[in-house]
């Protein structure tokens, strides 16, 4: 059946300009009628989503993750299906969902591809799919420059992190939790995860993308020992029950810090707010596309 497809593609990405006119002539091979935007130029994503919402049927989006922060926003209100093309250096909520990075792949998607709603986090009004953290993480974002990443590749993960360890300070934040709880951590690192997978390589098995909950993590690794420790705990998949880690699951989160401090928080690795901050989850929030020999991996 034809369909109305918005293709917004990140010209800056890695083959960006050559997937865009890829992905549009795929999808027109289909049958599909499609509107291709500049996003140099459209004054934002979300904006153009909105304002193209009685046009068109679905959203194709050409990225990292980014790219996808950016279109969370309009896909939230405006409730259309989207399509991920991934064309970012980690691509984090397409390897969770199995989404393979090619035009074709993506057009076969309108067509084929199964429409997932999943949950999506908020802090401060800022939408994510996968993860917003204070911390350590801030400054490996930070670090994650564009040139970084293209030299680097997913290798821009552990190098920037081992550099920012090196600044690392322990952070004193009170913790407010949805059942009316209190209490006071000593953390290096605090990530509140929607998805089950985030950081490159973090997998919580407990976790899921349509449950409605959120997973808060405080990571306090004391020395060389610990931080060996935490690194087997995710490579045996066991991050969320790690000595080092407290993982706390719930729909709100409010994070202070007990001395004041205005620390920022990154969501999808892109500065979104600072302290203090509160989490929530919008549940069935966006609804992706995904391929149908994946949905009973992903459930």
């Amino acid at each position: 059946m034809a369909r109305r497809v918005l293709l917004a593609v990140n010209a800056r990405a890695r083959r960006g300009r050559t997937a865009q006119a890829q992905a549009a002539a795929a999808l027109r091979a289909r049958g599909h009628e499609v509107t291709v935007i500049d996003l140099d130029a459209s004054g934002g994503l979300s904006e153009a989503i909105v304002a193209h919402r009685e046009q068109v049927d679905v959203v194709c989006v050409g990225g990292g993750d980014g790219t996808l922060l950016g279109a969370l926003d309009g896909l939230v209100e405006t409730k259309l299906p989207l399509a991920v093309l991934p064309l970012g250096t980690f691509n984090e909520l397409a390897r969770t969902l199995g989404i393979p990075a090619d035009p074709e792949a993506v057009a076969a998607l309108v067509d084929d591809g199964v429409p997932l709603p999943l949950d999506v986090g908020c802090v401060n009004g800022v939408h994510y799919l996968n993860e917003a953290s204070v911390g350590l993480s801030t400054r490996v974002t930070r670090m994650q420059t564009g040139e970084v990443k293209r030299r680097l590749g997913m290798l821009a993960v552990p190098w920037t992190t081992l550099r920012a360890l090196r600044w690392a300070r322990p952070m004193h934040l009170e913790i407010e939790s949805d059942d009316g709880g209190k209490r006071v951590v000593r953390t290096l690192q605090l990530t509140v995860a929607n998805s089950y997978r985030f950081g490159g390589v973090v997998e919580n098995p407990e976790g899921s993308l349509e449950d409605g909950k959120l997973w808060l993590y405080s990571i306090d690794a004391r020395g060389v020992w610990h931080t060996l420790a935490l690194l087997a705990s995710v490579a045996l998949r066991r991050f969320q029950h790690s000595p080092e880690v407290m993982a706390v699951r719930g729909t709100r989160f409010v994070v202070r810090s007990v001395h004041g401090h205005a620390h920022r928080v990154t969501a999808d690795s892109e500065e979104a707010t600072r302290l203090p901050a509160e989490f929530t989850i919008v549940k069935g929030g966006v609804t992706v596309l995904v391929p149908a020999d994946r949905v009973s991996e992903i459930r």
